[in-house]
């Protein structure tokens, strides 16, 4: 029995150097490993940070993206133009708003001394690619009627604006119906008002013979 122990001792000594070096090296080798898994947790979790934080980016800038198109749109919805003709010191297209009135956009255009604005409703609501016109006093509106001429057409003695008349007061013209009046007042918005009666026949489903039946009852 100590003769073994003596043996054991002995190859201890001899391979003391070897057997520290092989402890060095598996106490290396985990060092080492240990190292390389604290890396590639540490590796791990800087990409999951990273993801999140371009994750967290790209929502946000969806969402202000979102804002933006909604502020837009509302904006856009929110918004008419306005064309404004006739006795007024500034005629000119106007941005308004939705909710806006007559006289609201004829305060930005400001009415010249010598219009008349007693046919004009003041508290109509604007529309978007409306046209106001508004005339001036020296325009004729109404002919007087002789009082001893009994046989006179009602055209001869009360005539409508072509370039003023609501849609009421174009009812009222005996041969106008609802289609006609609406063809009317698109002509007046797109061309910007009649230069005359004659050009009431450039209005769709308007005809020679129709014109001559109405053209009594208009003035420009």
């Amino acid at each position: 029995m100590f003769k073994y122990r003596n043996e054991i001792i002995q190859l201890l000594t001899k391979w003391k150097t070897h057997i520290i070096i092989l402890i060095a090296v598996v106490l290396l080798f985990i060092v080492i490993l240990m190292l390389m898994k604290n890396n590639e947790t540490s590796e791990h979790m800087t990409t999951s940070n990273a993801n999140n934080s371009q994750f967290n980016n790209n929502e946000k800038y969806n969402k202000n993206k979102n804002d933006n198109n909604l502020s837009t749109s509302s904006k856009e919805n929110s918004t008419i133009y306005v064309d404004v003709k006739g006795a007024v010191k500034l005629p000119d297209v106007y941005e308004m708003k939705k909710n806006d009135r007559v006289k609201d956009v004829l305060k930005k255009a400001k009415v010249s001394e010598n219009a008349d604005i007693t046919k004009i409703n003041l508290s109509e609501k604007l529309t978007d690619q409306k046209m106001i016109y508004i005339p001036n006093k020296n325009e004729t509106k109404i002919n007087a009627t002789p009082t001893n001429q009994s046989n006179l057409n009602t055209s001869e003695s009360i005539k409508v604006n072509l370039n003023t008349a609501n849609e009421r007061e174009l009812l009222n013209v005996p041969g106008i119906g609802p289609t006609k009046v609406k063809e009317i007042i698109k002509y007046r918005e797109e061309k910007g008002q009649f230069n005359n009666v004659e050009d009431l026949k450039q209005v769709r489903g308007i005809g020679g013979k129709t014109f001559e039946k109405l053209k009594d009852y208009f003035t420009t």
